[in-house]
Formats: structure tokens, C-alpha cells, sequence
């Protein structure tokens, strides 16, 4: 959500040394994939087929996602043609409740775009709050300007559990990768989100939302491509 395939520079590069043939997708209407006419009615649906179109040429993959991605991936799993998937500080699907203070408080702000499926941009203060809350100064002026607009239509979704996963679908194996200081989505989800699919889960202690921009990052990292080499 907001993002692109810039913060997951570290992790592809890790991926490739440790013998992967590793891609980031940019999802259609951010940072100069595919454009859309009007971004803010763009459904988690349309992001799930940017997946599959980029599988029907890479074939079948391993797939990592993250935040909303990480429902995204949940989405592409339940079609049958992942080899493997892990969800990293993933937004959750139907059936398990996400409600923190920290987000909850800000939406208001956000609302109208969100229930008017229009565009919208978080602001800096609360990328702070809520992204950056184990990111240096560094990393936040860095990373923050790059943060795109996000459809409200998508963020809707998200925001009121409307997007079905069916664990019976997703018969490759699943890691899940909770955060411990996440003020987005919270270990207590991610633990659920692993109970539900029968995932293997792992915790990074010390780390937020946005753990592959955070030092240390290749710890945790370091742990899913051990899961990697040995489930694929």
C-alpha cells in the first residue's frame, strides 16, 4: 500500500545472492507499472491479476508479500500456481479482525477518499507513527517521499474485511512473518493469519511494519530464505 518494488531493494538483492532469480512487482498504477484511469476505484482484485499475469510469465514462483501485498499473495496462493508464499506483516482477510488504536485514530482524515473510492497519500507524521516507528531519520526521509497514492477503494477492502480467502485453496506450504513493535498489523493478527492457513510462523523481535527498511533487516530476512530453500 503505497509502496513499490524501491523498498524491497534489500530483500531482492539478498534473494538473488543466496541463488534466487528474485522480482518485485510494482502494482498497476504505482511508480510506472501499468497505468489506470481512475486509481481510486482499483480493487485488491486488480492487484490479485497484476500477480497472475506477472506468474503466466515467470510460471510457477514463490511469492512474498507484504502489508496489503501479503493479501495480495493470499489471494494469488488460493489459485494453485505458487510454489511456495510467505506473508510478511500482512494485511488480513475476512474473518480476522484488524482494529489498532494507532490507526484508528488517524483514519478520520482519510475517510472520504477511502468511502468515495478516490486516491489519497498518507501523510508524513503519520507514516511516522505508523510505518517508521523503528526507522531512523535517514530511512524516513528517504523513504517517504517515494510513497505513492493508494486507491481508496482497495484501502476499503482492507479496512472492512472484505476480501475472502479460502484455505482449502492455498495447498503450497506458507511462512508467516509478524513484527513485534507493528502498529499496522500486529502480531496477535499475524499469529492468526498463520493459524488459519496452518503456516509456519515467525516473529521478528525488534522490528516494525517496514522491517526490510530497518537495520537488522537481515535477520528476519535471512530466516525466510532458510524456510525458502528448504520447502521449495
Amino acid at each position: 500500500m503505497h509502496g513499490g518494488s524501491w523498498y524491497l531493494r534489500s530483500w531482492l538483492y539478498a534473494a538473488a545472492h543466496a541463488g534466487w532469480d528474485a522480482w518485485a512487482l510494482n502494482l498497476r498504477g504505482h511508480h510506472g507499472s501499468r497505468p489506470v484511469q481512475d486509481l481510486g476505484r482499483v480493487s485488491i482484485f486488480d492487484y490479485v491479476e497484476d500477480v497472475h499475469d506477472c506468474l503466466r510469465t515467470l510460471r510457477e514462483a514463490a511469492v512474498v508479500g507484504h502489508s496489503m501485498g501479503g493479501l495480495v499473495a493470499q489471494k494469488a496462493a488460493e489459485g494453485g500456481r505458487v510454489r511456495a508464499a510467505v506473508f510478511a506483516t500482512s494485511a488480513a482477510p475476512k474473518g480476522i479482525r484488524v482494529v489498532t488504536w494507532p490507526v484508528l485514530w488517524r483514519m478520520p482524515r482519510y475517510a472520504l477518499p477511502i468511502l468515495r473510492s478516490r486516491p489519497f497519500t498518507i501523510c508524513p507524521d503519520d507514516a511516522a507513527a505508523l510505518l517508521g516507528n523503528r526507522m531512523t531519520p535517514e530511512q524516513q526521509s528517504w523513504a517517504y517521499p517515494q510513497l505513492a497514492p493508494e486507491s481508496g477503494r482497495a484501502a476499503r477492502e482492507m479496512a472492512l474485511g472484505g476480501i475472502v480467502v479460502d484455505p482449502a485453496g492455498i495447498r503450497c506450504p506458507t511462512l508467516v512473518l509478524g513484527a513485534e513493535h507493528d502498529r499496522i498489523t500486529p502480531v496477535s493478527v499475524e499469529r492468526k493469519i498463520a493459524a488459519r492457513y496452518g503456516s509456519e510462523y515467525v516473529e521478528a523481535a525488534g522490528h516494525a511494519h517496514m522491517l526490510m527498511l530497518e537495520e537488522g533487516w537481515e535477520q528476519p530476512f535471512g530466516k525466510v530464505l532458510s524456510w525458502l530453500a528448504r520447502v521449495v
